[in-house]
């Protein structure tokens, strides 16, 4: 039994250090993830920190639901909360909206990006998702580390279990399948 495995039964058995243990191993991929799923106006209303603080919780709540199904189970579970978590923040700031909107609020928002630059933004993000979700697993995880959480080489390679040689050959692979994905879909 892998030490992720037996910290999951742990967590399950109530143990709140293991939950606090296998949170802290995604905290960053997972932020890192929550940061490219929220829109610019909901980011900056809410803190992408603070949905990972609700999703922490949450999941700290539903230890015992969870069933672990495969070495990255655990993560694909926090990944749903989190989703969660950005919708309910999404639907809370659309009934704020509603309930307070202004003209002096809509001059301030227009002012600030235009619909056009906030389409092209959002655009951006949702290319290179899909693009990184394509890539094998492997390379997406090695880019998301290095790239996206801001991991040094040395660090991706002990989060992922390989050799430096073998994150850095993942990095090079995964950043030229994405520059290919990329120039294709333009």
């Amino acid at each position: 039994m892998s030490k992720t495995q037996r910290l999951i039964e742990s967590a399950r058995a109530g143990d709140r250090a293991a939950v606090d243990s296998l949170y802290a191993r995604h905290q960053g991929r997972l932020l890192a993830f929550i940061r490219m799923q929220m829109s610019p106006a909901l980011a900056r209303s809410v803190a992408p920190e603070d949905v990972l603080q609700e999703t922490h919780l949450e999941s700290a709540r539903k230890i015992g639901e969870f069933e672990p199904r495969g070495p990255a189970s655990f993560y694909r579970w926090l990944v749903e909360i989190a989703r969660f978590k950005i919708s309910e923040a999404e639907r809370a700031q659309r009934a704020r909206k509603r309930s307070l909107e202004s003209p002096l609020e809509d001059d301030l928002h227009a002012s600030q990006t235009s619909p056009s630059g906030r389409a092209m933004r959002s655009e951006c993000a949702l290319l290179v998702r899909d693009a990184i979700a394509a890539l094998p697993d492997g390379q997406a995880d090695a880019v998301r580390l290095r790239y996206l959480e801001g991991l040094t080489i040395a660090e991706t390679s002990q989060r992922l279990a390989r050799s430096e040689a073998a994150v850095k050959a993942l990095v090079s692979r995964g950043l030229e399948a994405l520059a290919r994905r990329i120039s294709d879909t333009r």
